[in-house]
């Protein structure tokens, strides 16, 4: 069967003194709006005919591999306990939990009152609520504290938009109204009333309505309009730990915004703006708000104090300087202790630290590993004597843990059960490559016990490295189906993310992104000289700015690649961030550069922009996958992607586009299609990757 061919309507575009052609502009239908909100209404039926072209070519390409796919499904759901249910989580006189069970794609949210062996209550079962969807996709949860109701937000298309609505648990009825276009972002004021996000023109948040339950949302009062000198800025809504304060918090690449107000004012109130990539972070004790920030420099950040009475800057008292090895991420206060959350710098690892705020005295809670992930949980009641954190490994599964606040000592209240699986079979090390400018980038390797490092092996690298979001080296019950077939198992944690400090963020963006890529090769050259993978033998995989790497590095170095697979990927850069229509684009100018108002920000996003990099040239084998409803990184970038590598390419290695029709930014939102994708993704890998065969 012979490849789709994208009919070429050139589109002359004169920027920056350069002149582009493209090709494929015409993929990008003129009704997208109406995909992203779940309707497939065509403006152009040759869209729609190319797509489907697209789609039958894949189904066709990957026939041969549906035994295979079928193999890796079964093997990914034999270690996954389909019946399960999470250590319960105790507020006020309820202890909460949620349930899975055979067969059903989505959880059931249960409670028991009194103690964890009381009478159970199923309080939003997820399967009931997406009977007939094709897609439900859950948002934020929440019981307010009596107890009495429950809201939750969802999404039926994989947009950004969330519906709101109210459950009353004592008789098991939503209230009959629900709010449409939020951002997902809320929380209960009271017992009574609900402050809500709305999404806005622009979806990145607009306003912030409080309204009563009862009432419903005719009763909605403004708290907050977003001024339009902060139009570009997303929005988030949060409490301090002991709840006294809301906290507002704006942001838009390199800039921030935070407001407070107490729970009993009406209006947020300004407290404080950074610029540069200065951020901020708020919580409250006693009367005194504690101020977590990297200004003037110190990327490691301090903590500093003031009254709630006076929170001019010049009033601020330092309280926990800044450490030259760890960074600190995220502070919380329960009791007279201060938890702080960090980033070792050097090891590329998280670290918990407990403050006495009375003596200051510190102790560091103590893992049991070199290479983890740690997700700190907290606890619901801002007195408790302990906090819970989740814990993990790529081969440890998850644990949630108890922390006492006095002595720093470790409970393990649960450990995940994963059938078919023994960690003993498995090693997991952090290995450091050394980047052409003498960085040393972190990678997590996984392999099995006994791996014999002759170079024959081939290996699994994934990555992403932007925004400053780190990838933690989380359990997935999906890699063994590779580890056990010979490969390595790597991420490489390049700059970009923020594995290695808030530094390590800033020097992978703008006018250091070429680091990032720079990185993922050096990474992917170090595996090869130091004998775990060779060259060709090397599966890459990445996901939306990840996508972005894919694409980078496959046309900057193909030859190191056996086989590709870039999801849900941002690679028409300059036409994405040239485009101020695009809602999700005028907040990226302060993480890439605006190259309609900066030329050399335009030169430089050119050197690497993938589908303005796109050569005659061989590529290796690729896999992009994509969503009709995604409108982070919308369907024709991926499309004409593909598109204009099949024209370029002088190779006859396998190139597919597989766009799913029901899924946003995120894939799948059902259990057992998601184990579905992952198998078709791995089966791809399987039957691209070069020869000779592994396992």
């Amino acid at each position: 069967m012979k490849p789709p061919v994208a009919e070429k309507r050139p589109k002359t575009i004169e920027q920056q003194n350069t002149q582009r052609v493209d090709e494929y502009h015409w993929l990008r239908d003129a009704n997208w709006h109406k995909f992203i909100e779940g309707h497939l209404d065509f403006a152009d039926p040759s869209v729609k005919a190319y797509l489907e072209e697209e789609a039958s070519y894949t189904q066709k390409c990957m026939e041969d591999t549906k035994e295979l796919q079928r193999e890796l499904y079964e093997e990914i759901l034999g270690r996954i306990k389909e019946d399960d249910e999470t250590y319960p989580w105790k507020k006020k006189d309820w202890y909460y939990f949620s349930r899975t069970g055979v067969g059903k794609e989505y959880p059931q949210y249960c409670r028991r009152k009194g103690s964890p062996d009381g009478e159970e209550q199923i309080y939003l079962d997820v399967n009931k609520e997406a009977e007939g969807q094709a897609l439900y996709m859950m948002g934020k949860i929440s019981v307010n504290e009596a107890g009495s109701r429950l809201a939750w937000c969802f999404n039926l298309t994989g947009s950004l938009e969330r519906t709101l609505k109210v459950r009353d648990l004592n008789t098991g009825e939503d209230f009959f109204w629900q709010v449409e276009n939020t951002t997902g972002s809320f929380l209960w004021v009271n017992d009574e009333e609900i402050a809500y996000i709305e999404r806005g023109p622009e979806s990145r948040g607009q306003k912030i309505w409080q309204f009563s339950v009862e009432k419903g949302p005719e009763s909605k009062s403004l708290v907050y309009d977003k001024p339009i000198e902060l139009n570009s800025m997303y929005m988030h809504i949060q409490h301090t730990t002991d709840r006294k304060y809301q906290v507002l918090y704006l942001s838009s690449g390199a800039t921030s915004e935070v407001l407070i107000r107490a729970n009993d004012t009406e209006t947020f109130q300004h407290f404080m703006r950074g610029e540069n990539d200065v951020t901020y972070a708020l919580e409250h004790r006693n009367g005194l708000f504690y101020i977590l920030t990297n200004e003037g420099g110190h990327q490691n950040s301090q903590v500093f104090t003031c009254p709630v009475e006076s929170t001019q800057r010049g009033v601020w008292s330092l309280y926990l300087p800044e450490s030259p090895h760890l960074h600190i991420s995220d502070i919380n206060i329960y009791g007279n202790t201060m938890v702080v959350i960090r980033k070792n710098n050097k090891m590329a690892r998280p670290e918990l630290a407990l403050i006495d705020l009375i003596t200051q005295e510190e102790k560091r809670v103590q893992m049991q590993d070199d290479v983890y992930s740690l997700s700190f949980r907290g606890a619901d009641d801002p007195n408790s004597p302990t906090v819970r954190i989740s814990y993990e490994s790529c081969i440890q599964p998850v644990q949630d843990i108890e922390v006492s606040l006095a002595d720093a000592s470790l409970k393990v209240l649960k450990t995940k059960e994963v059938p078919k699986y023994n960690v003993n079979n498995y090693e997991i090390k952090r290995e450091f490559a050394v980047a052409r400018d003498g960085a040393q980038v972190p990678l997590t390797v996984v392999t099995r016990k006994g791996f014999e490092r002759n170079g024959k092996a081939p290996a699994f690298v994934y990555a992403y490295g932007s925004y400053g979001f780190g990838i933690p080296t989380y359990f997935s019950p999906s890699i063994f189906s590779l580890v056990d077939r010979g490969f390595v198992y790597v991420i490489a944690h390049i700059r970009g993310g923020n594995e290695k400090g808030f530094q390590w963020y800033l020097d992978g963006k703008l006018n250091k992104k070429m680091n990032t890529f720079y990185d993922y090769i050096d990474s992917c050259e170090f595996l090869i000289e130091n004998n775990y993978t060779s060259k060709g033998r090397i599966a890459a995989n990445g996901g939306s700015a990840g996508g972005l790497l894919m694409g980078a590095v496959t046309n900057m170095r193909p030859d190191l690649f056996g086989t590709v697979v870039a999801d849900v990927a941002f690679v028409d850069v300059i036409n994405t961030i040239s485009d101020k229509t695009l809602p999700l684009t005028p907040p990226e100018w302060e993480e890439w550069g605006n190259p309609l108002e900066d030329k050399e920000a335009f030169d430089y996003m050119m050197q690497y922009s993938p589908y303005d990099n796109v050569k005659s040239k061989d590529y290796p084998p690729m896999l992009y996958n994509s969503g009709i409803s995604d409108e982070q990184v919308t369907y024709w970038e991926p499309a004409k992607m593909v598109a204009r590598l099949r024209d370029r390419k002088t190779d006859n290695n396998l190139l597919l586009l597989n766009i799913r029709m029901h899924a946003g930014h995120a894939g799948s939102s059902k259990r057992y299609e998601s184990i579905r994708e992952k198998a078709f993704d791995f089966a791809f890998v399987l039957k691209t990757l070069t020869k000779p065969a592994f396992g």
